[in-house]
């Protein structure tokens, strides 16, 4: 099946055709004829679709449950809450997610979190894209040993994690692929975080974790292993090029250093740090100086309430610009390129980028609205002036799943009514 985008606006400006072909985008130039459906793009800014690099699908249920709260207060009430969910109220707040990325112009995104079958049949039924791992926790240990604070946990939770990459890795026509997603290392004792790495290393697939997102986190490292998270992660041997670090704001240069040269990815969550008062900003400049790898996520609802990509890129871009005293650095085209080119490649994803040869994940956004006139810089539109309901359409693998904002991969009435069945069950 063939698909032909027709007119579209690029953003260097130029107006030109796209073709795909199955899913993948096989050519694109000023005028394409061929026998295939067609999209009328004019008036329309085609763009790759957005990889959400960090999030918890299953949390939007949570959504506004808990604000305006100390870390401390609000992890309480997250923790109870998440006791009551089942399977089924997991997949239900993961369409619901799956639904609000898709009509923001997401098309891919990374998870961990459990119940994660449930997860990945809302992902299969969407027709997004998605890097799924099943967020492992065994307790950690805090006497001061290698042990695990919980032997059996910790074997039930390896167990859970190398079963679902066996029955989901490659599912769903390649879109669903897997993580192995130890959560972090004041949760996961140091054999977890071991064996964690030897799994990665094992099925060569990504290896997701939160590092350094407060500065208590960095404190108790310095307390319990005498170094900084960075450098115990590295003592581990869970820092390597399949590794995705999310969140990375309390780290030294030396620490950026280090990820850096290990080739471990990073994934920012500026909406969710200052919601949660984290207090420092990830040393995006830094991180690039280095030739690190970024990307952007969005984290839970519970800690964002949104999950706009949109959003997130202006928040990263405004945030390093406040923090540095400095409007040179968050550059537009940096933040884009974190938001689309660096998700993908953190995942090793052939997606990311509106190119020949690249997976078809393309959103088209309306130029033609009051916030994204006039049309001096595309770019600088998009990053700081669009919104979700500028996006109009969207397009996974090659299948169109919205059409001038009306999702076609799912019933929306029917998703939001679930989800907030689901979440009514919880209070």
């Amino acid at each position: 099946m063939a698909l032909l985008i027709k007119g579209a606006t690029l953003l260097s400006g130029k107006k030109s055709d796209i073709l795909i072909e199955g899913n993948i985008i096989t050519k694109i130039a000023p005028s394409i004829s061929a026998s295939a459906d067609k999209i009328d793009a004019k008036g329309k800014l085609a763009i790759p679709g957005f990889v959400n690099s960090h999030m918890h699908a299953g949390m939007t249920l949570l959504r506004g449950i808990c604000e305006d709260r100390k870390l401390s207060d609000w992890l309480s009430h997250v923790w109870k809450a998440e006791g009551k969910m089942a399977e089924k109220q997991i997949g239900a707040g993961s369409a619901l997610s799956c639904l609000e990325m898709i009509k923001s112009g997401t098309t891919c995104f990374s998870d961990m979190y459990f119940h994660m079958d449930g997860v990945a049949s809302a992902v299969e039924k969407s027709g997004m894209r998605a890097v799924l791992g099943y967020g492992m926790i065994d307790g950690g240990n805090r006497k001061g040993t290698r042990e695990s604070a919980d032997e059996k946990k910790m074997e039930k939770e390896l167990t859970i994690g190398e079963r679902f990459v066996k029955d989901w890795h490659g599912k769903a026509d390649g879109r669903i692929t897997c993580s192995i997603a130890p959560h972090a290392l004041y949760t996961c004792s140091a054999p977890l975080l071991e064996r964690s790495a030897a799994l990665s290393e094992k099925y060569k697939i990504p290896l997701h974790i939160h590092l350094s997102e407060t500065r208590r986190e960095v404190f108790d490292c310095l307390s319990e292993n005498g170094k900084r998270p960075a450098y115990h992660l590295d003592s581990l041997g869970i820092l390597s090029p399949r590794t995705v670090a999310a969140h990375c704001v309390w780290l030294t240069k030396e620490e950026v250093r280090l990820l850096a040269s290990r080739g471990v990815s990073s994934s920012l969550c500026p909406v969710s740090n200052m919601k949660l008062a984290s207090g420092g900003v990830a040393p995006m400049p830094e991180m690039l100086g280095f030739r690190m790898n970024v990307s952007l996520g969005t984290d839970g609802a519970a800690s964002n309430n949104s999950l706009s990509m949109l959003e997130t890129m202006k928040f990263c871009s405004l945030l390093q610009k406040n923090a540095r005293w400095d409007a040179t650095v968050g550059k537009e085209e940096e933040v884009f390129s974190a938001a689309t080119a660096g998700g993908a490649k953190a995942y090793g994803l052939n997606c990311g980028e509106l190119a020949e040869g690249k997976l078809a994940d393309i959103a088209l956004i309306g130029m033609r609205s009051a916030n994204m006139s006039p049309r001096h810089d595309l770019l600088s539109n998009l990053v700081f002036s669009a919104h979700e309901g500028n996006v109009a359409d969207c397009i996974i693998g090659g299948r169109l799943v919205m059409e001038n904002r009306r999702v076609l991969s799912m019933d929306e009435e029917k998703v939001i009514e679930e989800a907030q069945k689901a979440a009514e069950k919880l209070y």
